[in-house]
């Protein structure tokens, strides 16, 4: 199916937009796909991790290599990043996201999920949904009314601090085929993520929210 040409219903950051505060990582599926989220680089100010060959994500595929595969992404974020940062994952790669900010919520600032290509079956996704401390973005491509977007409608569901987010008229992935309403919601929310920050760190400790088990 080719993109839709409907015009993007949004212009674009104006000339003092701010760029968030925290780094912006975009999480790959797998090794060699320089051109899957440039629009995401160039905009948000994002640089992208990839893992090495052979740990491609697959929805289904054998856990070892998901696991692997998030114990490798959290290796590289402690290593290239100051603090936590904002995580963007797009199709097969937003379970790995998941897990990565259930598993290491100290990492994630927020996390942003366009068109999850997500297995709802597997054992232990609503247990990971319900980990998830970081607020969290899932936006869903909805080509026409008959659109099925209940992965992500699922997903947002599941986690606590969880928006979804529906770009009507746009064809799957929404990250390339409307590529500027995707970027201004992803960076609306980030904004919203680190006001939030600020907000829970001036709290006194008996105030702020326990973490989940």
């Amino acid at each position: 199916m080719n993109p839709s040409t409907d015009p993007d219903p949004y212009a674009g950051p104006g000339p003092d937009a701010a760029e968030p505060r925290h780094d912006v990582v975009c999480l790959r599926g797998g090794a060699g796909t320089g051109e899957w989220d440039e629009h995401q680089l160039d905009t948000l100010g994002a640089r992208a991790w990839e893992p090495e060959t052979g740990l491609a994500l697959d929805v289904g595929g054998p856990p070892g290599q998901l696991d692997a595969w998030v114990q490798a992404a959290s290796e590289a974020l402690r290593e290239s990043t100051a603090g936590p940062a904002h995580v963007l994952a797009n199709g097969a790669a937003a379970y790995g996201a998941i897990l990565l900010a259930a598993r290491h919520p100290e990492q994630v600032k927020s996390m942003i999920l366009g068109d999850p290509l997500v297995d709802t079956s597997t054992d232990g996704f609503v247990a990971a949904l319900r980990q998830v401390r970081a607020p969290s973005l899932v936006i869903a491509a909805a080509p026409d009314i008959d659109a099925d977007v209940s992965i992500a409608q699922c997903i947002a569901g599941g986690i606590g601090n969880g928006v979804f987010v529906i770009i009507d008229n746009a064809t799957v992935p929404a990250h390339q085929s409307r590529s500027t309403s995707f970027n201004e919601w992803s960076r609306s929310f980030m904004k919203i993520a680190e006001g939030l920050h600020t907000v829970s760190q001036s709290l006194p400790t008996q105030l702020q929210e326990e973490p989940r088990a």
